[in-house]
């Protein structure tokens, strides 16, 4: 496998030396939402032995988030992979026994708003968070919630696939976070039997010729991911109108391409008030228009990252989805992720 010296570097992650210390407030986190960038590859064996922990605590503060780091042996060996497919963040950690642990200080200063899922690969992992225990083995995932203080125990030699992306890619209200974070779900369960392939699948294509073939997969997986998940707790009595919110975003799907969608359609087709729609929404921190305005900037994002579409203008991209307007979707899509849709096409497609 490439070493530091060999690939590309990570943004903000600045191989630190012996001499190199850096407080948890300088680090800074890499362009997650930005376009698609060549893979990294971070090892304590460009460090000396004695400064290995220290090493990694950088590497892993700024591939991930600001985390402290301590191994049961002085001279510790790990190294990280790290690709980015549009908003997620593909890492292989390959480690030996170690503990790393986010705490309220380092969440009050670098609070993120990510979820992350780690499929253990080799090994074993013990999740601890909110008062939750994921024990993992080989095959097993976890989701936790980088905003909330955790701890992840590695007692052996290990090998994990970590997943981190914006938490609004999971749709999942307050209730459904408290029954999917920091829960083992287990490689033969029917969630784990149908998502552990396609992560497996997905890591597999990294670091190929072709990286914008792999952004729809992507995508796919983290719809797959959000609708599996709320499956796994919508039954339950304390959210009533957690169905009800399903409903109203599979609606919202389906008629993504109709310009004349907006709150008062999406009410009216579930027989409900828009005021009382509005309100469901906004416990899960965002509006119906603003949901539907996203879903239709990420439709559009991954048409534009197809190669079959290159021959279909932007603005017809951005029509197909409800946005008909060229100028309005031109600035919607920059200030969702900070290019233009023109841009984003030229860069997805580079690889290709």
């Amino acid at each position: 496998m490439a070493t530091a010296r060999d690939a590309t570097p990570a943004r903000g992650v600045p191989h630190p030396g012996p001499s190199t210390r850096r407080s948890e407030d300088d680090v800074v986190h890499p362009a997650i939402g930005s376009a698609l960038l060549n893979s990294t590859v971070l090892s304590t064996d460009e460090v000396a032995g004695d400064e290995s922990v220290d090493y990694w605590r950088h590497v892993i503060s700024d591939a991930f988030v600001p985390l402290d780091a301590v191994a049961q042996a002085p001279a510790f060996h790990g190294e990280v992979r790290i690709d980015r497919l549009g908003a997620l963040l593909v890492s292989k950690v390959d480690a030996e026994p170690h503990r790393v642990r986010r705490t309220r200080p380092m969440i009050a200063r670098s609070e993120r708003g990510y979820y992350k899922l780690g499929l253990q690969l080799t090994g074993s992992c013990l999740l601890v968070q909110d008062g939750q225990e994921a024990l993992l083995s080989p095959g097993d995932f976890a989701l936790y919630d980088t905003d909330r203080p955790y701890t992840l125990a590695f007692p052996e030699a290990t090998t994990m696939a970590v997943f981190m992306f914006p938490r609004e890619r999971l749709r999942l209200t307050g209730g459904g976070e408290r029954h999917v974070l920091a829960r083992r779900i287990a490689r033969d369960d029917d969630t784990g039997s149908l998502l552990a392939p396609l992560f497996l699948r997905l890591l597999g294509r990294l670091g190929g010729t072709a990286p914008g073939a792999t952004l729809p997969l992507s995508d796919a997986v983290l719809d797959l991911l959000s609708a599996l998940l709320s499956e796994r707790f919508e039954a339950r009595p304390e959210v009533p109108h957690a169905a009800l919110v399903a409903r109203a975003k599979a609606f919202v799907d389906e008629h993504l391409g109709d310009p004349a969608l907006c709150p008062d359609a999406v009410a009216a087709a579930l027989h409900v008030s828009t005021r009382y729609l509005q309100k469901l929404f906004a416990e899960e921190g965002e509006g119906v228009a603003s949901w539907i305005r996203t879903r239709r900037l990420e439709q559009c994002r991954r048409d534009l990252a197809l190669p079959g579409t290159l021959a279909k203008p932007v603005s017809a991209v951005g029509a197909a989805w409800g946005l008909p307007d060229a100028a309005h979707f031109s600035r919607a899509f920059k200030a969702a992720y900070g290019l233009s849709p023109r841009e984003f096409r030229a860069r997805a497609l580079a690889g290709t």
